[in-house]
């Protein structure tokens, strides 16, 4: 590793890093990336909106660098040699070393006060600007490593034409390690504003410590598209596979620093008191893999971190990019066993309900096989890994305590890769046993040395000479002497719901429909029938709360989703009340190493489809049937549209259509009749839920445990099937019943699982939650 000064105006002194790889016969797992996904439902790094002054305010308008280049007080970065830096990547992925690396960072010290300019305006608002350009860069993100300000401050960050703007920050965005990531903005060139009030209580400190120059374009795709060399070919998608639910709700995608990916994983703790711990590895956050560093290095690490909750593709075989809105940032490091490769960090704060996340439990013993691994190879969504063998203890070369790690032998099914270091392994029972620290697995390799993985175990770090710095304190923390803990849903009572209408994993697909000439266009969007409004229908079974909405969205320039209004109908027969309405914004959240923030980045949706959350900013109450419409600006040169569905037989119509204010059925509609479902989901809570053996009307379903029996809806009559869906969406069984049948049989994988249970009977659609 070398390090080297280079003064810049301003006294500005910059320290570039340029880290070569020695020869290793085993590759770190992890991937070195400024990936920038992120997501409105955010605490530490959630933006609070507003308009940067440059853009409103007359004043400084005029003095905008957009509209006079000549005021743009300009930080270059020094040039670098992409060449060498290419060809050491691809000697590293070669040989199966190191990382996935697509940025190169700059660490500077640029502090309001002394860099940039500053203006005085009438009121007495101080506003400080300054722009960073790094030439070449298609993204730079920025690392404020000291960011504190006073009430009713704002910072914004913004490219030079304007397209992405991120912020507002403000004192609510305070860590305690006084650190604000930020994600990434496209372009060679960032700008950063900050304004304060007169009457600010003090001067706010702002100083940008990292830049993260993106040399791959990562922004344009997901990471696992283009792949080379079949790296993934082996690694099957989880929502393609028979996989527990709880394991994948339990994996994390964790972002560290900007520039580096692995994997965690949510663990309970013998309390149950839902304290949000995020079970990942040390070299994750110390990549350079030199030991033995001080705490206030892991401190500063771990507030750097964001956590992706849900980023698993919605629908098998696609190429879908799966939605990046359920992260949450900056966490704080609990145990750090550099030895074992443990890192146990806890988040500031506990995911919100409707993130619907899982809280894993764990066992010290390693001996209940067959073995699961989730995981999130190259920041990908998450993939699944079998092992169908026995465990073996074994020492990882050179780096960690002997005998400390668990070996794969070879994977029955999957492999790892960059990004996957981290991943919990889960026993027979579902149960997290340890963490990928690094191994030698490929898919499809002829060579017989490159099979087997490396994990750390939770019993290594169990307990350490240091009571303060070890898993024991934070996982058993009532010393109950435990050594396991069972999971733990925190909404088992009153289970998140995705309901939706259709599962594309199970024949149905999804299309564009367009209309035949003489007309053009999207039946569900933008056409010359200046159609504006679409609609969904729902039929909950109880009184619920609707958080939010997911869409499915075929690929499109972000701009053609500007204008977009999502809209909440109640009504007995057709949308008649308007309850609730929100501005459809596709973002994701991300840190900046190169100004130390979180923030919001708009989604690059032009090359692949994507689903996207809209969260509501108070959940609506809902009591009978609801209808998610959206509502377009129907502009011809931005055709905005949202998949529909191309049925198998035996489904019924919930697509509706606004015609100059009268809303018809799809199925209906003259201009171009269709039978179909819109690609729109709900995210909801029932405020009451089918509790088994409980008393209930003739129109619910019962089940009775005891007899693994389930009684159907007196009042549904007709052939039909049952389908069975966890929570998660996934469907899980589809059993057909004849016209005179009255019960179902159904085994649970486990006793207590929550589903969702639909039962369809010609035009009768009955759906209830329930736990068997």
């Amino acid at each position: 590793m070398q390090l080297y000064s280079i003064n810049f105006k301003n006294n500005l002194t910059l320290q570039k890093h340029i880290e070569f790889s020695e020869s290793m016969n085993v590759r770190i797992v992890f991937i070195s990336l400024i990936y920038l996904l992120s997501g409105r439902g955010v605490f530490a790094q959630i933006s609070h909106g507003g308009t940067p002054l440059f853009f409103d305010y007359s004043p400084l308008k005029s003095l905008s660098p957009l509209n006079n280049p000549e005021n743009l007080s300009l930080i270059d970065m020094p040039a670098f040699d992409l060449d060498s830096v290419l060809r050491l990547d691809a000697i590293n992925e070669k040989n199966m070393r190191g990382s996935f690396q697509f940025a190169h960072k700059f660490y500077t010290r640029i502090e309001r006060g002394k860099d940039g300019n500053e203006w005085l305006l009438a009121d007495g608002t101080r506003v400080w600007q300054v722009s960073i350009r790094s030439q070449g860069a298609y993204s730079i993100n920025l690392l404020f490593t000291e960011f504190h300000v006073p009430e009713g401050a704002k910072l914004f960050l913004y490219n030079t034409d304007h397209s992405y703007v991120i912020g507002s920050f403000d004192h609510r965005n305070h860590s305690p390690a006084g650190l604000l990531p930020v994600k990434p903005v496209a372009g060679e060139t960032i700008i950063v504003e900050y304004s304060e009030p007169a009457d600010a209580a003090f001067q706010g400190q702002l100083t940008i410590g990292e830049v993260n120059h993106d040399y791959r374009d990562i922004l344009r795709k997901e990471p696992d598209i283009d792949l080379t060399n079949g790296y993934f070919d082996c690694m099957p998608d989880v929502v393609c596979e028979d996989v527990d639910e709880t394991t994948v709700r339990s994996t994390l995608l964790v972002m560290i620093n900007g520039t580096t990916a692995c994997t965690g994983s949510l663990l309970n703790n013998t309390a149950n008191d839902g304290a949000p711990y995020v079970l990942t590895a040390v070299h994750c956050l110390n990549n350079d893999a030199q030991y033995h560093k001080d705490w206030d290095y892991y401190v500063d690490k771990a507030g750097t971190v964001v956590v992706f909750f849900n980023y698993h593709r919605p629908v098998c075989g696609s190429s879908m990019k799966a939605t990046e809105e359920f992260s949450m940032a900056s966490a704080y490091p609990r145990a750090i066993i550099e030895g074992k490769d443990i890192a146990l960090l806890e988040l500031h704060d506990k995911p919100p309900a409707y993130y619907n996340a899982y809280y894993a439990g764990w066992r010290l013993k390693t001996d209940a096989g067959p073995y699961t691994n989730i995981h999130h190879p190259q920041a990908a969504v998450k993939r699944y890994n079998f092992y169908n063998g026995n465990l073996a203890w074994m020492s990882f070369p050179n780096l960690f305590d002997p005998n400390s790690h668990l070996k794969v032998t070879a994977w029955t099914i999957g492999s790892t890769h960059g990004g996957s270091s981290g991943s919990p392994l889960f026993d027979a029972n579902h149960a997290v046993i340890g963490g990928l620290s690094g191994g030698l697995s490929l898919c499809g390799t002829p060579d017989p040395k490159g099979t087997h993985d490396m994990f750390f175990a939770l019993s290594q770090g169990w307990e350490t000479n240091d009571p303060d710095n070890q898993l024991k304190t934070y996982l058993d923390p009532q010393n109950t002497g435990a050594l396991a803990a069972p999971g733990m849903d925190p909404n088992r009572e009153n289970p998140i719901v995705r309901l939706g209408n259709v599962q594309y994993n199970s024949g149905n697909n999804l299309i564009t429909t367009r209309y035949a000439s003489p007309n053009s266009g999207y039946v569900f969007g933008c056409s010359n029938l200046n159609i504006t409004e679409f609609a969904e229908e729902f039929n909950p079974e109880y009184e619920a709360e609707l958080y939010g909405a997911y869409f499915l969205i075929p690929a499109m320039p972000h701009s053609y989703t500007q204008g977009v209004e999502i809209r909440i109908y109640e009504g007995n027969n057709f949308p008649e009340q308007l309850i609730a309405t929100q501005t459809l914004q596709p973002q994701y959240m991300n840190y900046s190493a190169q100004n130390g923030t979180f923030g919001l980045k708009d989604k690059n949706m032009d090359f692949v489809a994507t689903e996207n959350f809209v969260r509501f900013d108070q959940p609506v109450k809902i009591s009978k049937k609801f209808f998610i419409a959206y509502r377009i600006a129907n502009e011809q040169d931005s055709p905005f549209a949202v998949y529909n569905t191309q049925f198998r037989p035996g489904n019924i119509n919930t697509a509706w259509i606004n015609r100059e204010g009268t809303w018809i059925r799809a199925s209906s509609y003259v201009a171009s009749p269709i039978t179909t479902s819109l690609a729109i989901e709900a995210l909801l809570s029932y405020s009451t839920i089918s509790v088994p053996g409980s008393e209930i009307s003739k129109d619910k379903f019962r089940y009775i445990r005891s007899e693994h029996r389930l009684l159907l809806p007196e009042k549904a009559s007709g052939a039909g099937q049952i389908r069975i869906y966890a929570i998660s969406g996934q469907l899980l069984q589809r059993i057909p019943i004849d016209e005179a049948q009255n019960t179902v049989t159904i085994y649970p994988q486990a006793t207590g699982t929550i589903g969702i249970i639909q039962l369809v009977r010609g035009n009768q659609i009955y759906t209830e939650k329930l736990i068997y």
